[in-house]
């Protein structure tokens, strides 16, 4: 399951550390890295590391925030650091959509042989088509609503 979230990425050039990542639809979520690069990879691994959580423990994610809403001065995070604020660039920090796929990061990603039992006619078809089953089975259940979201 592939997905993406924005992050705040706040340069630096005062720290070691040149960037400070931060994503705006999670609680006390923070990573960092010395290039752009790296930031990249270590925001892509914090996300993998966190949705892969909440999918595990049947929490709801969070909904993503619409980039054109994001901005780097006027949101709660910056504005509670008083040390990011003085020290960040704003020509070199910018928002970014970050992605992962999630699957390498659930430890229920083994897979279990399964029997299920399927009309003759969706069988023909689904071979008609070279559908993979398995496949199609699990991105299936992968995008139904969480039962706890659904509960009042």
């Amino acid at each position: 399951m592939f997905v993406t979230y924005p992050a705040y990425f706040y340069y630096s050039k005062q720290d070691a550390v040149h960037f400070f990542v931060t994503f705006p639809d999670f609680n006390l979520s923070a990573t960092q890295g010395t290039d752009v690069a790296d930031a990249m990879y270590m925001a892509s691994d914090w996300l993998g590391i966190n949705v892969a959580d909440l999918v595990e423990h049947e929490r709801a994610l969070p909904t993503p925030s619409a980039m054109g809403e994001l901005s780097l001065t006027d949101n709660p995070f910056f504005n509670d650091d008083a040390d990011l604020r003085s020290s960040f660039d704003a020509t070199q920090s910018f928002v970014s959509m970050v992605g992962v796929n999630i699957d390498s990061y659930l430890n229920q990603s083994q897979p279990i042989k399964k029997t299920l039992t399927i009309p003759k006619w969706a069988n023909d078809r689904g071979k008609k088509l070279h559908i993979n089953f398995s496949e199609t089975l699990t991105e299936a259940i992968a995008n139904l609503p969480n039962p706890h979201s659904l509960q009042k």
